[in-house]
């Protein structure tokens, strides 16, 4: 099945801090955002690989794909100015023109396993739409505006979500479309395909597959890749 990645990476790390982005920083001497693609390309390998880019990082990140030999996968864009336009703008790319399935991945998830990427493109091919999930460890409350709680949802029908996430390529542009018309806002894509009413299919997720956002998460990340290169 014709597979393109799309990595939506325009973000600039604000709770991380510091002037480098966070996908661009070196986890143990990879970069951050090389380890997430080249991750997916061990399944996919001869998927092209649409990355959307904050304009002022365009050329570093065109040089860093081009320093770890993945020039000849990767095609930067210029991302919106949220991950949900950055994704649409990687939807419009002709690397993704004759795609029948879109992967779509954080760029800071450098951790995704060959077995977690084929759950989700089983889940995908199967039921249209896939989205890697892992229970919570905390009790769940559900808040009104006033920060009362309205009431505590049972962590066994719940799913935190993680990518990559999958999805029929006809499925994903019209979900986008849908959202776009009716200005829906959402922070993963699967959100997006679930209000246009297409049915999401929820596979198991890892643990390991951690997403870095806070410095505690780094922390985290330093020793998930200790116990791998043990």
């Amino acid at each position: 099945m014709r597979t393109t990645i799309i990595i939506p990476a325009a973000g600039s790390g604000q709770r991380f801090g510091g002037d480098l982005p966070k996908q661009y920083r070196l986890l143990g001497g990879i970069p951050v955002i090389v380890r997430a693609v080249s991750a997916l390309l061990a399944v996919c390998e001869h998927a092209p690989v649409v990355v959307a880019v904050d304009a002022r990082w365009a050329s570093f990140a065109e040089r860093l794909f081009a320093d770890f030999g993945l020039d000849e996968h990767a095609y930067v864009i210029t991302g919106g100015t949220t991950r949900q336009e950055s994704v649409s703008n990687g939807l419009e790319h002709p690397a993704a023109g004759d795609a029948e399935m879109i992967i779509v991945h954080d760029a800071v998830r450098p951790f995704v396993s060959p077995a977690l990427l084929q759950r989700v493109l089983d889940g995908a091919e199967r039921e249209g739409a896939a989205v890697p999930v892992v229970p919570p460890k905390d009790t769940v409350k559900l808040l009104d505006q006033g920060c009362r709680v309205e009431s505590t949802l049972p962590r066994s029908r719940v799913g935190m979500a993680q990518t990559p996430q999958a999805f029929e390529r006809g499925i994903l542009i019209d979900a986008h479309r849908q959202a776009a018309r009716d200005r829906f806002e959402a922070t993963d894509d699967a959100s997006i395909v679930e209000y246009a009413g297409y049915p999401v299919v929820a596979v198991e997720g890892e643990e390991s597959n951690i997403k870095i956002t806070t410095p505690l998460d780094w922390l985290l990340a330093e020793r998930l890749l200790a116990q791998q290169e043990l």
